[in-house]
């Protein structure tokens, strides 16, 4: 019997905000979410607001009004004092991460049919759908074996769409 999820919740990232300002969804998801995250052991730093989730809650990540990945929620902390100016890290699953073709609106809809609309706040689904979800996926791509033991300099594979296009260094 597969495992309950305690939630679905969705995570606005801004494409304004310093490390994603300028990048292209296919850029984010194979940087970000199949090699950085996995190298980091799943730690995603914040300025200002974490997540207040169980552990195991499944997390989508929204990024330029799609929803890019998902990865599993394990723990926040917060700094009492904020340091280089982050306010906390949210430790997710390292090889839980997933990219896939991003999904709009309209697809969010297919599953959660009261999904209103993509904005700033960060959202609850609900967790019983979540199955239906994972169906509709396409190119679900996962971290390499090994990906969260390497280090962030080394190169990781692309996503699975040709179209990812190359970091500048």
């Amino acid at each position: 019997m597969p495992r309950d999820i305690p939630a679905v919740r969705i995570l606005p990232m801004s494409d304004k905000t310093e490390g994603f300002r300028g990048r292209s969804i296919a850029d984010v998801q194979a940087g970000c979410f199949l090699r950085d995250l996995p190298a980091c052991n799943g730690r995603y730093r914040y300025p200002s607001s974490g997540l207040s989730a169980e552990p195991g809650t499944v997390v989508l990540f929204q990024f330029q009004a799609r929803i890019i990945a998902s990865a599993t929620f394990l723990r926040d902390e917060k700094f009492e004092r904020p340091r280089g100016g982050y306010g906390g890290e949210m430790y997710f699953d390292p090889q839980s991460f997933r990219t896939f073709d991003p999904l709009d609106v309209e697809a969010m809809r297919k599953v959660w049919p009261s999904f209103r609309a993509f904005g700033h706040v960060k959202q609850f689904l609900n967790p019983t759908l979540y199955p239906e979800f994972k169906k509709r996926l396409r190119h679900v791509a996962s971290p390499s074996p090994g990906s969260a033991d390497r280090p962030k300099a080394q190169a990781g594979r692309s996503a699975s769409k040709p179209t990812a296009r190359r970091r500048s260094r």
